[in-house]
């Protein structure tokens, strides 16, 4: 069998031959050489050489219309079989001429009939001829690449010291590429310098001894390193010089910097803010900068030679036991040791102060130990100020109480206790009533200032195990661990409730406060402080419909009426994302001749099924939510460019708006209403804003000056609900209103009850006198509005003359449904 260990890969082997038996017997000879092809004429072959790379190539020197060698050269300059081997197979006669002719080079040859031993022989030793030489000129270009990469220049010299090979392509190194050395004597090539203190290096290489040399030079590398060895025949006399040059500036500039640094080094180390105390191998001190004297109070003449522990000795923070210093950590166990921020620094003078240090190993050239160093700082500040940081991480900035983290790592603590001991905890949330329009009312800082207040009372009231905790605004929660009943926790919040009722004071004003408390206890209601805390929320939210000023318990209903109450809320913020409010109008009508003076706009909502939801379900909601603001402003807007479309249609009809509360207090509410009015283009006096007696006497002074505003932008104001709110004659005067609308509570029941009728006639005898309009609501029979009008008050609105309607229904003509 064939051992083709010489050849890496399984070569391919052409055979071009017509005649069937030689083509058999190469094949035979062959087949384990390598892959066969087989060409019929030189046409097959040169179409083969064009798609497969060849190796060796046998060929028939006989083929018709062929000539073999110019078929060799034919294949020569095919890309795939430039450098494969050739074969010529022919009679001896042939194989004798071939040989004496002068295009034989590279070329084998083959008598026939074919002696396949002959055959497979000349084939394996071609192929291996080939792969050697292909092998060869890979290590040449190998090294080649090789020598073009070295950070140095490479030459050989022959005998007359001429270049005879150089390394520096581009002329980096002299400015001369070397394909232009090439031949040239050196002494033409290199700096005068360069030449100078290479000839006696070069006259002493007789020896044998390679030489070794830096030169300095005026330009280009600053300094050179180079050496010079013989390159001996094998026979023994010279064949030339192998120079190799290395541009050793850098180092040579780094050496000078490191002598430059180590004659700084003491100067920068008294220069530096850091202490820095050096010692020998037993930790007798033998260096100490400035800084280390002042911390120390050791002065370096005097500590130069006393053990480390005497001049820098370390107590720990807690209790004020010695340490070990950490030099000598450093020195026994020859690695970086520190104190890190544990550490006392005491004085020469008894003073002590905390030092933040670190001690390295010194090792001499043989690697042993021979001291060491160690730095330290002050830090007393920064230990201080992390202190403070941490204590803010888990403390309100404002008030100093635990904040939510700190609050939720002792409700985990004590609810671990409790499990152990089968005892209960409670968890209260606290939330001042009112809070954001008493914030509105005075400044922020004065608000907070009150806010401290509170924190101080309420702490106050509580045991010394009990947390109360600020989470934000004026949200509150207190943990009351192991209670012994849900009575005892009923108890204390009747303490903080009681706690609320007297008066706060800022300055020379005076607040009276009011809180809602929400509790929750494990293990009844939760055992988890996430549950604890939100069904806390439930029972607060309780606590503020039924009243404020109290404290509910959680219970599974309440939950339920919270989760429809996030639930509807979500509806609300869908519906306005979603574009599901409608504004209907109700009018309101003159009962003496039936004609529709005016029309108040309504707020409508439908659900995702498009049903409408009743607004007494998602107004106060809005309210409490402050969504009532964007929504407020939704049904300004429609509600002006309804009227002003009415009035491009020839009806002058008024249209009413309730703004609620916190729409009156928003800043931005003058500016919203000048916009919708410019907007829409209807003019101010057909937009009438109807407000409650509650929100105008909560801050009077700022009503009032909202009032005068809307008057000179000319637009009326109404007040609605007239009768049911904080109704004062001394208001009525001061502030600038246009109407009362008597509230439907007291229509009604005017027909049977006296008290009602002679509240009517009394709020219709006020506006009179006052000179205001009246606006009878809730009027559904006749006979109510025939007594209205005798009473005094002729506009009525109610479900007499028409409900609430979709502008499309509302008959303006008879002021009834369409």
């Amino acid at each position: 069998m064939f051992d083709d260990s010489l050849i890496l890969s399984r070569p391919v082997i052409l055979i071009v031959d017509n005649t069937v038996s030689t083509v058999q017997d190469l094949g035979a000879a062959l087949e384990e050489v390598g892959e066969l092809l087989l060409a019929a004429d030189a046409s097959q072959a040169l179409q083969i050489a064009q798609q497969r790379r060849l190796d060796l190539v046998v060929l028939n020197m006989g083929l018709p219309q062929s000539d073999g060698y110019a078929l060799v050269e034919a294949l020569r300059h095919q890309p795939y079989t430039a450098h494969a081997a050739y074969i010529l197979v022919g009679p001896q006669d042939s194989i004798a001429l071939a040989h004496t002719s002068p295009h034989k080079g590279g070329v084998d040859f083959l008598t026939t009939p074919i002696d396949i031993d002959t055959c497979r022989l000349k084939a394996i030793s071609r192929l291996s001829l080939k792969r050697r030489c292909e092998d060869m000129a890979r290590v040449r270009r190998d090294l080649g690449q090789l020598l073009q990469r070295l950070p140095a220049l490479v030459a050989y010299l022959d005998g007359q010291g001429c270049v005879r090979y150089c390394n520096d392509a581009a002329g980096d190194w002299f400015g001369i590429p070397a394909a232009n050395m090439l031949g040239q004597p050196l002494a033409k090539l290199v700096p005068a310098e360069l030449l100078l203190a290479l000839e006696q290096p070069l006259q002493r290489l007789g020896a044998g001894e390679p030489a070794s040399l830096e030169v300095a030079m005026p330009r280009g590398p600053a300094t050179l390193h180079a050496h010079i060895s013989l390159v001996a025949n094998a026979g023994g006399p010279l064949a030339g010089v192998l120079l190799l040059m290395v541009d050793i500036s850098a180092r040579k500039a780094a050496d000078l910097a490191r002598l430059q640094e180590k004659d700084g080094l003491a100067m920068a180390l008294n220069c530096i803010g850091d202490a820095v105390i050096m010692t020998d191998a037993r930790g007798l001190v033998s260096y100490v900068n400035t800084v280390a004297e002042q911390l120390t109070g050791w002065a370096e003449a005097d500590s130069l030679g006393r053990p480390i522990e005497q001049v820098m000795p370390l107590l720990q923070a807690a209790g004020g036991a010695a340490m070990t210093n950490p030099v000598r950590l450093a020195l026994r166990g020859q690695r970086i040791a520190g104190a890190a921020m544990s550490g006392v620094l005491q004085s020469r003078s008894g003073a002590c102060r905390s030092v933040k240090d670190s001690a390295v190993p010194v090792l001499n050239q043989q690697g042993d130990v021979s001291g060491a160093i160690i730095v330290f700082q002050d830090i007393s500040e920064a230990r201080a100020m992390a202190l403070k940081v941490t204590h803010l991480a888990h403390h309100d900035a404002l008030t100093n109480l635990p904040n939510r983290l700190l609050l939720l790592d002792r409700v985990d603590r004590a609810l671990q206790v409790a499990r152990r001991n089968r005892t209960a905890i409670a968890v209260m949330l606290l939330d001042v009533d009112h809070f954001k329009f008493i914030n509105d009312l005075v400044s922020h800082s004065a608000g907070d200032t009150l806010l401290q207040q509170v924190a101080a009372r309420l702490q106050a009231q509580l045991r010394a195990s009990d947390t109360i905790s600020r989470q934000g605004g004026d949200e509150f929660v207190v943990l009351l661990p192991e209670i012994r009943s849900a009575e005892q926790a009923g108890l204390i919040a009747e303490k903080l409730l009681e706690a609320m009722r007297a008066p706060f004071h800022l300055g020379d004003a005076r607040f009276n406060l009011t809180i809602s408390i929400g509790i929750s206890l494990f293990p009844d209601d939760s055992d988890d402080h996430e549950t604890l805390l939100r069904h806390a929320d439930v029972a607060m939210y309780r606590a503020k419909q039924d009243g404020r000023n109290r404290a509910r318990f959680f219970s599974a209903e309440l939950e339920d009426q919270v989760l429809s109450r996030h639930l509807l809320e979500r509806h609300l913020r869908d519906a306005m994302a979603s574009q599901r409010f409608e504004v209907f109008y109700q009018a309101k009508v003159n009962a003496l001749d039936g004609s529709t003076v005016g029309v108040e706009a309504l707020i409508r909502m439908r659900d995702g099924e498009g049903r409408l939801v009743s607004p007494a379900q998602f107004i106060p909601l809005a309210e409490e939510t402050g969504l009532i603001v964007p929504i407020g402003k939704i049904v300004l807007e429609r509600a002006c460019q309804q009227a002003q479309q009415w009035r491009t249609q020839g009806r002058e009809i008024k249209v009413s708006v309730n703004i609620s509360a916190l729409q009156f207090v928003d800043e931005d509410l003058l500016h919203t209403i000048a916009s919708i009015l410019d907007d829409t283009g209807l003019p101010a006096g057909l937009l009438e804003l109807e407000i409650t007696e509650g929100t105008l006497v909560e801050d009077a002074e700022a009503a009032q000056a909202t009032l005068l505003a809307l008057a000179q932008l000319g637009v009326t104001v109404s007040i609605d609900d007239f009768g049911t709110g904080y109704s004062s004659l001394a208001y009525l005067k001061r502030f600038s209103v246009h109407t009362l609308k008597i509230d439907q509570s007291f229509v009604r029941e005017m027909l049977t009850d006296r008290s009602d009728r002679a509240i009517i006639q009394a709020i219709i005898t006020l506006g009179q006198a006052l000179g205001l309009k009246l606006v009878a609501e809730g009027v559904e029979h006749q006979q109510q509005a025939d007594m209205l009008v005798s009473m005094g008050c002729h506009v009525m609105q109610g479900f007499l003359y028409s409900r609430p309607v979709p502008p499309a229904e509302l008959d303006l003509d008879h002021g009834v449904v369409a």
